[in-house]
């Protein structure tokens, strides 16, 4: 039975990526995605409350599963890796839902998710080497790397530039990671 309820989930979930190939997300219809699928329109809402509960469906089970796995088995560099390619194969569509707004959008979803995978990882892990501060905390830290890597995610995404590779979004990111802004930034700017 489970078997069959997922399957149909796929089936959804691709004719609404199909659909969106060539319309806007708002002018999708639930209709829509029954029609191209060949279900009926209970089927739906048997298997989703609404599209954003599909996009995160979607997310979900195309990234976040596989990347929840890799951290883990302590894969962090595999998992970063792993969301971006899973990010990059299908571009437009995540490009497309990036420009939806408002309640529970994907840039919503991704950050809800992002930041549970921080502080997964945060708290299995622990925190070393910190100053007694009562802002450096789990959930402090893990919003802020949520930020980071959401920033890193919809710049990439939204600013075209299909010429940036997995390889080199990954090798930046674990450098904005691994270095600080003072790393970065010259002490004796020429005048």
């Amino acid at each position: 039975m489970e078997q069959k309820r997922n399957l149909t989930k796929k089936l959804i979930a691709e004719s609404f990526e199909v659909l969106m190939e060539k319309h806007p997300f708002e002018k999708i219809t639930i209709r829509m995605i029954t029609d191209q699928a060949g279900l009926i329109r209970p089927t739906f809402y048997n298997h989703f409350q609404d599209k954003y509960d599909l996009v995160e469906w979607i997310f979900c089970e195309n990234i976040i599963r596989e990347v929840e796995s890799l951290l883990d088995h302590g894969m962090v560099q595999e998992a970063i890796k792993f969301l971006f390619t899973g990010i990059h194969r299908n571009r437009q569509f995540y490009s497309k839902l990036l420009q939806v707004t408002g309640q529970n959008c994907l840039e919503e979803v991704m950050g809800r998710h992002f930041y549970e995978l921080f502080r997964k990882s945060i708290e299995q892990r622990g925190i070393k080497k910190l100053p007694k501060n009562r802002v450096l905390n789990v959930d402090t830290l893990s919003h802020y790397y949520t930020l980071g890597l959401l920033t890193s995610v919809k710049a990439w995404l939204l600013m075209g530039d299909e010429d940036i590779s997995v390889d080199e979004l990954t090798e930046a990111y674990e450098f904005l990671l691994t270095h600080s802004v003072y790393d970065m930034i010259d002490d004796k700017p020429e005048l």
